[in-house]
C-alpha cells in the first residue's frame, strides 16, 4: 500500500503559497505579546500541568513500594503515562530554566545510543546501591538515574513485574522508583518556579533589555521561540522518527525510541506535534503567515493536527511499526509532511517577523 499523505499536504502548501498574489511582509510583529501569549498559554500551563502530575507519580509510586500489589503496579505505571503526556508537551521548550543546572538531561537522559544510562540504572540495580534510594544522595549521581527513562526501566524493564510482590529486590527496585519519581517532581516544580511572574529569567523573556545576557530585544524571544516551533517538529522528524526507521526495515532501531518500554512513544510524538501546534496558533504565528498568504496557516493547522492524530492512532509496538512495510510507508509519508510544514511555516515566520535564523530547521533529511 502506498501512502501519499505526504506529497497530498506538500501540494496543498505549495499551490496555497504559490496562488497568491504576493507576499506581505510584517515589519513591525509584536514581539511582546507573542511573547507573553506564549508564556501565559503554553509555556507556564504546561510546566503547571507537569508539575501536578509529577506529585500524582510521586505519590503512587510510594504507595506502590508501602503495600504492593497488581493494582498499585498498575496505578503507578499509569501515573507515569500521564507523567510523560504532560512531559511531551514542554518537551519543545529546550531554552531557558531548564537548560539550566542540567534540568532537562535530569529530567529526559535521550537519546542513550550507547545505553549508557541503562547499564547505569542496571548496575545499581544488582549492586543494590542504597544511595539511590533517596532524593537527596541521588541528586549527586549521573544524569542518567535521574528522569523519565530511567524511570520506565524500573517500572517496566527486565524485572519490573516483581514490583508488584513483597521481596527484598522488589523492595530495593521501588525505592529507587520512588526517588527517581521525586527528583522528576522536584524539578518539574523548579521549572514552575523557575518561569514564574517574578522569576528574573520570566521578567528578562517579557522584557529584554540591551544590555541583558540572553535577549536584548524583544525580536531575540521572537526568534528563540520560533526556534522552539520549529525544533520541536524537527526532532520528531528526523530524531524521533527518522534515526528509528533507518534506510530500511532490517536497519531499523526502534530500541533507539523514546518510551518504547512503557508503548509510549508515539504518544509522545504526538504530544510534541500539538504542543507545537498549539505554539504556533496561541503565540501569533498562524497569525503572522495568514498576514502574507492566507490561508496558509489553516494548512499547516491542518497538517500538524493530521500528524500528531496518526502518530496517537498508532497501536503496535514501535518494533513492529517500524519492520511493517505499510507502517514504514506511513510513517514516511508523514515525515514527507512534516518537512513541508516546518519548511514553509519556518520561512513565513521568520520573513513576517523580520528574523534571521542563520538556519533553516526544517532542511533535514
Amino acid at each position: 500500500m502506498i501512502y501519499r499523505l505526504g506529497s497530498t499536504l506538500t501540494l496543498g502548501l505549495m499551490l496555497l503559497v504559490l496562488g497568491m498574489p504576493g507576499s506581505k511582509a510584517k515589519a513591525d510583529a509584536n514581539h511582546a505579546a507573542i511573547a507573553k501569549a506564549a508564556l501565559t498559554k503554553v509555556i507556564q500551563p504546561g510546566y503547571e500541568a507537569f508539575a501536578a502530575d509529577t506529585k500524582t507519580l510521586v505519590a503512587k509510586t510510594e504507595a506502590l513500594c508501602a503495600e504492593p500489589s497488581e493494582a498499585e503496579l498498575t496505578d503507578a505505571r499509569i501515573a507515569f503515562v500521564e507523567a510523560v503526556k504532560r512531559w511531551s508537551a514542554v518537551e519543545i521548550f529546550q531554552f531557558g530554566p531548564v537548560n539550566r543546572e542540567h534540568r532537562y538531561e535530569r529530567l529526559f537522559f535521550w537519546p542513550d545510543r550507547k545505553g549508557l544510562g541503562l547499564r547505569q540504572v542496571q548496575k545499581a540495580l544488582l549492586k543494590q546501591d542504597e544511595t539511590v534510594t533517596a532524593e537527596k544522595s541521588l541528586d549527586g549521581k549521573s544524569v542518567a538515574l535521574h528522569g523519565l527513562p530511567a524511570l520506565e526501566y524500573l517500572l517496566y524493564g527486565k524485572g519490573a513485574d516483581e514490583l508488584s510482590a513483597a521481596g527484598d529486590a522488589a523492595k530495593f527496585r521501588c525505592s529507587f522508583a520512588a526517588a527517581v519519581a521525586g527528583n522528576v517532581a522536584q524539578l518539574a516544580q523548579e521549572l514552575v518556579e523557575a518561569w514564574g511572574p517574578d522569576a528574573p529569567f520570566t521578567k528578562s523573556f517579557l522584557e529584554p533589555k540591551p544590555d541583558g545576557a540572553l535577549y536584548r530585544a524583544p525580536k531575540d524571544v521572537t526568534l528563540e521561540l520560533s526556534k522552539a516551533f520549529s525544533g520541536g517538529i524537527e526532532r520528531v522528524r528526523d530524531r524521533k522518527l527518522g534515526r528509528v526507521l533507518g534506510k530500511s526495515a532490517e536497519r531499523s532501531r526502534p530500541r533507539l525510541a523514546a518510551f518504547w518500554r512503557s508503548g509510549q512513544t508515539f504518544p509522545n510524538m504526538a504530544g510534541n506535534l500539538e504542543a507545537v501546534q498549539k505554539l504556533f496558533v496561541e503565540a501569533g504565528f498562524a497569525e503572522i503567515v495568514a498576514d502574507q498568504s492566507p490561508g496558509v496557516e489553516d494548512s499547516i493547522i491542518f497538517d500538524l493536527n493530521r500528524s500528531a492524530q496518526i502518530l496517537a492512532d498508532q497501536k503496535e509496538p514501535i518494533a513492529e511499526a517500524v519492520t511493517n512495510a505499510d507502517q514504514r510507508d506511513k510513517l514516511k509519508a508523514l515525515r514527507v509532511a512534516l518537512k513541508s510544514a516546518n519548511g514553509i511555516a519556518s520561512d513565513m515566520i521568520a520573513e513576517g517577523a523580520g528574523l534571521s535564523f542563520g538556519f533553516n530547521a526544517g532542511d533535514g533529511d
